[in-house]
């Protein structure tokens, strides 16, 4: 029987590798990344910091349908009764949001 430290190993070895993921295509977008969620450390503000702003990584093995766009749809917008509307949108179109507003933001 494995330990309880073993049981899930693989999942957070996982979200690790998403995490990585993101903060590396990010800097190569010339934004400031970090992964602030190393070594499971439980960031209090979020797992990624970009540009300041903080983030969440969820990796699973299937998402839900009605999460992904469909049509020519770029994100699909979702609510749980009461709370508040998220969009879901591919990680490249946020990072793109990003750099624009780095950007322009840099002009001022």
């Amino acid at each position: 029987m494995k330990s309880y430290s073993q049981r899930g190993k693989r999942n957070r070895e996982r979200g690790m590798e998403l995490q990585r993921e993101i903060v590396k295509f990010a800097k190569k977008c010339n934004l400031d990344a970090y992964n602030r969620d190393r070594g499971g450390a439980q960031f209090e503000k979020g797992d990624l910091e970009i540009e300041g702003l903080y983030y969440g990584c969820k990796r699973k093995n299937k998402i839900a349908k009605y999460l992904k766009p469909e049509k020519q749809e770029i994100g699909v917008f979702i609510r749980e009764d009461r709370g508040q509307t998220l969009a879901v949108v591919p990680a490249s179109f946020l990072i793109s949001i990003l750099t624009i507003a780095k950007t322009f933001k840099g002009e001022k």
